[in-house]
Protein backbone atom coordinates (compact mmCIF):
# COMPACT_ATOMS: atom_id res chain seq x y z
CA UNK A 1 0.00 0.00 0.00
CA UNK A 2 1.13 3.61 -1.21
CA UNK A 3 2.22 5.86 2.11
CA UNK A 4 0.71 9.60 2.37
CA UNK A 5 3.45 11.97 2.24
CA UNK A 6 2.51 12.57 6.08
CA UNK A 7 3.44 8.95 6.80
CA UNK A 8 6.72 8.62 5.38
CA UNK A 9 7.39 11.95 7.27
CA UNK A 10 6.20 9.70 10.55
CA UNK A 11 8.63 6.99 9.29
CA UNK A 12 11.57 9.45 8.75
CA UNK A 13 11.01 10.97 11.86
CA UNK A 14 10.71 7.84 14.22
CA UNK A 15 13.37 6.12 12.70
CA UNK A 16 16.39 8.87 12.99
CA UNK A 17 18.32 9.09 16.10
CA UNK A 18 18.64 12.62 15.21
CA UNK A 19 16.98 15.52 14.21
CA UNK A 20 15.78 16.08 10.82
CA UNK A 21 15.45 19.67 9.03
CA UNK A 22 12.70 20.34 6.62
CA UNK A 23 15.24 20.52 3.80
CA UNK A 24 16.75 16.99 4.28
CA UNK A 25 13.33 15.35 4.78
CA UNK A 26 11.98 16.93 1.41
CA UNK A 27 15.18 16.16 -0.36
CA UNK A 28 14.81 12.73 0.95
CA UNK A 29 11.25 12.21 0.04
CA UNK A 30 11.51 14.15 -3.16
CA UNK A 31 8.88 16.68 -2.52
CA UNK A 32 8.94 20.68 -1.28
CA UNK A 33 9.40 21.80 2.17
CA UNK A 34 5.96 23.05 2.13
CA UNK A 35 4.95 19.55 1.93
CA UNK A 36 6.82 18.42 5.02
CA UNK A 37 5.75 21.57 6.38
CA UNK A 38 1.92 20.72 5.96
CA UNK A 39 2.27 17.13 7.22
CA UNK A 40 4.38 17.95 9.95
CA UNK A 41 1.53 20.35 11.70
CA UNK A 42 -1.30 17.16 10.49
CA UNK A 43 0.80 15.08 12.28
CA UNK A 44 1.14 17.45 15.73
CA UNK A 45 -3.04 17.74 15.10
CA UNK A 46 -3.33 14.05 15.44
CA UNK A 47 -1.70 14.45 18.98
CA UNK A 48 2.07 12.97 17.81
CA UNK A 49 4.39 15.00 19.90
CA UNK A 50 6.62 16.82 17.29
CA UNK A 51 9.39 19.12 18.32
CA UNK A 52 11.61 21.75 16.31
CA UNK A 53 14.66 23.36 16.98
CA UNK A 54 16.41 25.82 14.84
CA UNK A 55 19.31 24.69 12.69
CA UNK A 56 18.95 21.29 14.08
CA UNK A 57 15.08 20.33 12.79
CA UNK A 58 12.33 18.20 14.03
CA UNK A 59 12.71 15.05 16.42
CA UNK A 60 9.30 13.31 17.88
CA UNK A 61 9.30 12.23 21.63
CA UNK A 62 9.18 8.53 22.05
CA UNK A 63 5.91 8.47 23.44
CA UNK A 64 3.81 9.52 20.96
CA UNK A 65 -0.02 10.05 22.09
CA UNK A 66 -1.67 8.43 19.34
CA UNK A 67 -1.69 6.04 17.14
CA UNK A 68 -0.07 5.54 13.91
CA UNK A 69 -0.32 2.53 11.59
CA UNK A 70 3.68 2.71 10.68
CA UNK A 71 4.53 3.29 14.29
CA UNK A 72 2.03 0.13 14.86
CA UNK A 73 3.77 -1.86 11.76
CA UNK A 74 7.64 -0.92 13.10
CA UNK A 75 6.36 -2.83 16.81
CA UNK A 76 4.77 -6.12 15.06
CA UNK A 77 6.69 -9.08 15.12
CA UNK A 78 7.07 -9.99 11.25
CA UNK A 79 5.38 -13.45 12.08
CA UNK A 80 1.91 -11.06 12.20
CA UNK A 81 3.10 -8.10 10.63
CA UNK A 82 -0.12 -7.25 7.74
CA UNK A 83 -2.18 -4.29 7.46
CA UNK A 84 -2.65 -1.73 9.85
CA UNK A 85 -5.62 0.24 9.97
CA UNK A 86 -6.26 2.94 11.77
CA UNK A 87 -9.57 5.39 12.08
CA UNK A 88 -10.51 8.59 14.32
CA UNK A 89 -13.89 7.20 14.51
CA UNK A 90 -15.97 3.57 13.89
CA UNK A 91 -19.29 2.33 14.84
CA UNK A 92 -17.07 -0.82 15.55
CA UNK A 93 -13.98 -2.30 15.22
CA UNK A 94 -15.09 -5.86 15.18
CA UNK A 95 -17.84 -4.94 12.48
CA UNK A 96 -15.61 -3.07 10.36
CA UNK A 97 -12.68 -6.09 10.35
CA UNK A 98 -15.99 -8.97 10.29
CA UNK A 99 -16.56 -6.99 6.66
CA UNK A 100 -12.52 -7.29 6.02
CA UNK A 101 -12.69 -10.80 6.41
CA UNK A 102 -15.86 -11.77 4.24
CA UNK A 103 -14.10 -9.80 1.19
CA UNK A 104 -11.05 -12.35 1.84
CA UNK A 105 -8.84 -9.75 4.02
CA UNK A 106 -5.79 -11.24 5.29
CA UNK A 107 -4.69 -12.53 8.60
CA UNK A 108 -3.28 -10.54 10.95
CA UNK A 109 -5.46 -7.51 9.04
CA UNK A 110 -5.44 -5.38 12.17
CA UNK A 111 -8.73 -2.73 12.52
CA UNK A 112 -7.90 0.15 15.27
CA UNK A 113 -10.08 3.45 16.28
CA UNK A 114 -9.39 6.25 18.74
CA UNK A 115 -13.18 5.68 19.49
CA UNK A 116 -16.22 3.70 18.49
CA UNK A 117 -20.03 5.20 18.30
CA UNK A 118 -21.51 1.27 18.39
CA UNK A 119 -19.47 -0.58 20.48
CA UNK A 120 -20.49 -3.86 21.16
CA UNK A 121 -19.97 -6.67 23.98
CA UNK A 122 -21.46 -10.11 24.22
CA UNK A 123 -25.40 -10.64 23.82
CA UNK A 124 -25.05 -7.47 21.74
CA UNK A 125 -24.74 -5.20 24.71
CA UNK A 126 -23.44 -1.60 24.41
CA UNK A 127 -19.80 -1.32 25.00
CA UNK A 128 -18.42 2.28 26.22
CA UNK A 129 -15.79 3.68 23.43
CA UNK A 130 -15.27 7.27 24.43
CA UNK A 131 -12.01 8.44 23.27
CA UNK A 132 -8.62 7.58 25.52
CA UNK A 133 -9.03 3.86 25.16
CA UNK A 134 -7.88 1.33 22.62
CA UNK A 135 -9.97 -0.14 20.38
CA UNK A 136 -8.58 -2.88 17.82
CA UNK A 137 -9.49 -5.99 16.46
CA UNK A 138 -8.29 -8.60 13.79
CA UNK A 139 -8.47 -11.42 11.94
CA UNK A 140 -7.40 -14.82 12.25
CA UNK A 141 -7.85 -17.40 9.94
CA UNK A 142 -6.88 -20.89 11.92
CA UNK A 143 -7.54 -24.53 11.06
CA UNK A 144 -9.51 -25.55 14.37
CA UNK A 145 -12.55 -25.86 14.67
CA UNK A 146 -15.60 -23.32 16.73
CA UNK A 147 -14.69 -25.21 20.06
CA UNK A 148 -11.35 -23.57 20.23
CA UNK A 149 -12.08 -19.87 20.42
CA UNK A 150 -12.51 -19.98 24.19
CA UNK A 151 -9.30 -20.83 24.12
CA UNK A 152 -8.48 -17.87 21.81
CA UNK A 153 -10.48 -15.27 23.84
CA UNK A 154 -8.60 -16.75 27.28
CA UNK A 155 -5.18 -16.18 25.34
CA UNK A 156 -5.89 -12.29 24.10
CA UNK A 157 -6.59 -11.94 27.95
CA UNK A 158 -3.87 -13.59 29.10
CA UNK A 159 -1.77 -11.18 26.30
CA UNK A 160 -3.14 -7.62 27.77
CA UNK A 161 -2.27 -8.58 31.48
CA UNK A 162 1.02 -9.18 30.46
CA UNK A 163 1.23 -5.85 28.43
CA UNK A 164 -0.41 -3.81 31.67
CA UNK A 165 1.88 -5.47 33.95
CA UNK A 166 5.07 -4.73 31.79
CA UNK A 167 4.22 -1.15 30.53
CA UNK A 168 2.15 0.20 33.29
CA UNK A 169 3.37 -2.21 36.54
CA UNK A 170 -0.34 -2.92 37.38
CA UNK A 171 -1.93 -6.35 37.82
CA UNK A 172 -5.79 -7.20 36.28
CA UNK A 173 -7.60 -9.86 37.59
CA UNK A 174 -9.66 -12.22 34.85
CA UNK A 175 -13.73 -11.64 34.97
CA UNK A 176 -14.29 -15.21 33.27
CA UNK A 177 -14.08 -15.44 30.40
CA UNK A 178 -13.74 -12.25 28.49
CA UNK A 179 -13.49 -9.18 31.25
CA UNK A 180 -10.52 -7.70 33.05
CA UNK A 181 -10.81 -5.50 35.82
CA UNK A 182 -8.28 -3.11 37.84
CA UNK A 183 -9.30 -2.40 41.25
CA UNK A 184 -12.60 -4.10 41.16
CA UNK A 185 -13.80 -1.88 37.80
CA UNK A 186 -13.80 -2.73 34.83
CA UNK A 187 -10.78 -1.92 32.46
CA UNK A 188 -11.08 -3.97 29.63
CA UNK A 189 -13.76 -6.32 27.72
CA UNK A 190 -13.24 -8.70 24.83
CA UNK A 191 -15.32 -10.01 22.28
CA UNK A 192 -14.56 -13.13 19.80
CA UNK A 193 -16.66 -13.75 16.71
CA UNK A 194 -16.61 -16.61 14.04
CA UNK A 195 -17.29 -17.25 10.96
CA UNK A 196 -18.50 -20.86 10.29
CA UNK A 197 -18.41 -23.09 7.03
CA UNK A 198 -21.57 -25.01 7.95
CA UNK A 199 -20.39 -28.40 5.48
CA UNK A 200 -17.15 -28.76 6.86
CA UNK A 201 -17.76 -27.44 10.50
CA UNK A 202 -14.14 -26.04 10.16
CA UNK A 203 -14.19 -22.04 10.61
CA UNK A 204 -13.61 -19.45 8.32
CA UNK A 205 -12.40 -16.95 10.41
CA UNK A 206 -12.27 -15.24 13.47
CA UNK A 207 -12.05 -11.79 14.62
CA UNK A 208 -11.27 -10.96 18.02
CA UNK A 209 -11.39 -7.58 19.09
CA UNK A 210 -10.51 -5.78 22.48
CA UNK A 211 -11.51 -2.29 24.10
CA UNK A 212 -9.08 -1.27 27.00
CA UNK A 213 -9.33 2.36 28.30
CA UNK A 214 -6.06 3.91 28.56
CA UNK A 215 -6.44 7.45 30.20
CA UNK A 216 -10.35 8.55 29.70
CA UNK A 217 -10.77 12.23 30.12
CA UNK A 218 -13.65 11.72 32.16
CA UNK A 219 -16.12 8.93 33.15
CA UNK A 220 -19.87 9.69 33.44
CA UNK A 221 -21.68 9.37 36.44
CA UNK A 222 -23.09 6.55 36.10
CA UNK A 223 -20.33 4.47 35.33
CA UNK A 224 -17.96 5.50 37.83
CA UNK A 225 -18.72 3.08 40.09
CA UNK A 226 -18.88 0.05 37.33
CA UNK A 227 -15.54 1.13 35.35
CA UNK A 228 -12.12 2.65 35.47
CA UNK A 229 -9.35 3.08 33.12
CA UNK A 230 -5.02 2.06 33.68
CA UNK A 231 -4.18 5.42 33.72
CA UNK A 232 -1.15 4.59 30.74
CA UNK A 233 0.38 7.78 29.41
CA UNK A 234 2.91 5.91 27.35
CA UNK A 235 3.16 5.21 23.54
CA UNK A 236 -0.17 3.64 22.40
CA UNK A 237 1.81 2.06 19.44
CA UNK A 238 3.71 -0.20 21.69
CA UNK A 239 0.90 -1.08 23.80
CA UNK A 240 -1.01 -2.37 21.13
CA UNK A 241 1.42 -4.35 19.39
CA UNK A 242 2.47 -6.20 22.35
CA UNK A 243 -0.63 -7.11 23.15
CA UNK A 244 -0.90 -8.49 19.47
CA UNK A 245 2.46 -9.90 19.90
CA UNK A 246 1.73 -11.41 23.28
CA UNK A 247 -0.96 -13.15 21.89
CA UNK A 248 0.70 -14.64 18.48
CA UNK A 249 3.90 -15.94 20.49
CA UNK A 250 1.38 -17.91 23.06
CA UNK A 251 -0.52 -19.67 20.49
CA UNK A 252 1.06 -23.10 21.50
CA UNK A 253 1.04 -22.50 25.35
CA UNK A 254 -0.26 -25.32 26.59
CA UNK A 255 -3.81 -25.79 28.38
CA UNK A 256 -2.83 -25.85 31.66
CA UNK A 257 -0.37 -23.18 31.27
CA UNK A 258 -3.86 -21.33 29.98
CA UNK A 259 -5.71 -21.99 32.99
CA UNK A 260 -3.00 -21.66 35.76
CA UNK A 261 -2.82 -18.06 34.93
CA UNK A 262 -6.71 -17.44 34.71
CA UNK A 263 -6.54 -19.38 38.10
CA UNK A 264 -4.20 -16.48 39.20
CA UNK A 265 -6.12 -13.86 38.44
CA UNK A 266 -9.59 -15.30 38.84
CA UNK A 267 -11.66 -12.13 40.40
CA UNK A 268 -14.58 -14.66 41.17
CA UNK A 269 -12.67 -17.33 42.87
CA UNK A 270 -14.54 -17.78 46.38
CA UNK A 271 -17.26 -15.15 45.18
CA UNK A 272 -20.78 -15.45 44.91
CA UNK A 273 -21.78 -14.49 41.78
CA UNK A 274 -25.65 -14.31 39.12
CA UNK A 275 -25.88 -16.88 36.43
CA UNK A 276 -27.57 -16.39 33.51
CA UNK A 277 -28.43 -18.32 30.49
CA UNK A 278 -28.64 -22.33 30.05
CA UNK A 279 -27.99 -22.73 33.96
CA UNK A 280 -29.39 -19.86 36.20
CA UNK A 281 -29.39 -18.97 39.32
CA UNK A 282 -26.78 -17.66 42.30
CA UNK A 283 -23.92 -19.78 42.86
CA UNK A 284 -20.34 -19.60 44.31
CA UNK A 285 -17.51 -20.27 42.24
CA UNK A 286 -15.17 -22.91 43.11
CA UNK A 287 -12.41 -22.85 40.27
CA UNK A 288 -11.33 -22.52 36.28
CA UNK A 289 -11.47 -26.33 35.07
CA UNK A 290 -8.84 -27.54 32.70
CA UNK A 291 -10.69 -27.02 30.07
CA UNK A 292 -10.84 -22.94 30.75
CA UNK A 293 -14.71 -23.73 31.67
CA UNK A 294 -16.01 -22.17 34.85
CA UNK A 295 -17.08 -24.96 38.10
CA UNK A 296 -19.45 -23.09 39.75
CA UNK A 297 -22.07 -24.13 42.96
CA UNK A 298 -25.06 -23.59 43.00
CA UNK A 299 -27.26 -22.88 46.03
CA UNK A 300 -29.13 -26.66 45.60
CA UNK A 301 -26.19 -28.05 45.73
CA UNK A 302 -25.61 -28.38 41.94
CA UNK A 303 -22.22 -28.01 41.17
CA UNK A 304 -21.80 -27.20 37.26
CA UNK A 305 -18.83 -26.64 34.71
CA UNK A 306 -20.03 -23.29 33.14
CA UNK A 307 -18.88 -23.50 29.09
CA UNK A 308 -21.26 -20.40 28.44
CA UNK A 309 -23.50 -17.59 29.69
CA UNK A 310 -22.93 -15.00 31.65
CA UNK A 311 -21.95 -14.19 35.46
CA UNK A 312 -22.07 -11.23 37.13
CA UNK A 313 -21.31 -10.48 41.03
CA UNK A 314 -23.68 -11.08 43.19
CA UNK A 315 -24.09 -7.62 45.46
CA UNK A 316 -26.07 -7.38 48.01
CA UNK A 317 -27.76 -3.64 48.83
CA UNK A 318 -25.74 -2.59 51.21
CA UNK A 319 -22.91 -3.07 48.83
Amino acid sequence: MKMSTKEKVYTCLIESNLPLSGEVIAKKLNVSRTAIWKAINSLKSEGHLIQGKPSEGYFILQESQEFNKEAILRYLNEANRSKVMVYDTLESTNTTAKKLAEEGGDEWTVVLSKSQTKGRGRFERDFYSPKGGCYCSFILRPTTSVQDTLRVTMLVAIAICKTVSELCNKQLDIKWVNDLFYHDKKVCGILTEASLNLETGSLNYLVIGFGINLKLNEIPNELTDVITDIDYQGDKNLFVASIINKFQESLKLPMEDIVQFYREHNLLKDKTVLVRGGETGKAKVLDITTSGNLLVLFEDDRKRELTSGEVTLYKTRDE
